[in-house]
């Protein structure tokens, strides 16, 4: 069945809420454990636009029920694992462990992610092309000069960074599936 477009709409509305507060909350333990730093700060350690940022990031999970409509529904506890397996890979990120140990984590940590949450071609896709944009992203601030990465190895960002973007990936696609899923169908998926 495909999806509604006011649920599409109420699910964009969802997404970028969460990305301008719980992204921006996550962004913090970045910030607050000394991984980045703003140029600008003002509040919080944070720039301005950081909720924006995460807003406009976050609204992209949308993505996915817009290219792959006829879905069937998530049930609500791969929606919750998604997503803990990416706020607990934010905080792995700021573990005082060597760079390749926590690239291996999160590298697990997403595959985890996307075998009980996903499991198809389309979420590989998606994860892939957010590897690659999300970092792409922060390279352009980072040489923009608006924060700075502390550990820096490649283009000014960490080499974990990819790792954690698939990780989002499974997360907010999952999210995402399952807020545009039809009500009755979500409660019969969980």
């Amino acid at each position: 069945m495909p999806v509604s477009r006011q649920r599409l709409i109420r699910a964009a509305v969802i997404l970028v809420g969460l990305g301008a507060t719980l992204g921006s909350a996550l962004d913090a333990i970045h910030s607050h454990f000394g991984a980045i730093s703003y140029t600008s700060p003002v509040l919080a350690k944070a720039a301005w636009w950081v909720p924006l940022l995460f807003a406009g990031a976050y609204g992209t999970g949308i993505g996915r029920p817009l290219l792959a409509p006829e879905e069937p529904p998530i049930p609500a506890w791969k929606v919750a694992l998604g997503m803990g397996l990416f706020i607990a890979a934010y905080w792995l990120t700021v573990v005082p462990w060597p760079w390749l140990v926590r690239c291996a984590l999160l590298s697990a940590i997403f595959l985890t992610g996307w075998a009980s949450c996903d499991r198809t071609r389309l979420g590989l896709i998606i994860a892939a092309l957010a590897a690659v944009f999300g970092p792409a992203v922060e390279i352009t601030l980072v040489h923009a000069g608006v924060f700075v990465h502390h550990e820096a190895h490649v283009l000014g960002i960490p080499v974990w960074l990819p790792f954690l973007y698939l990780t989002a990936s499974v997360g907010l696609g999952s999210l995402a599936r399952w807020l545009t899923a039809p009500p009755a169908m979500s409660e019969a998926a969980g």
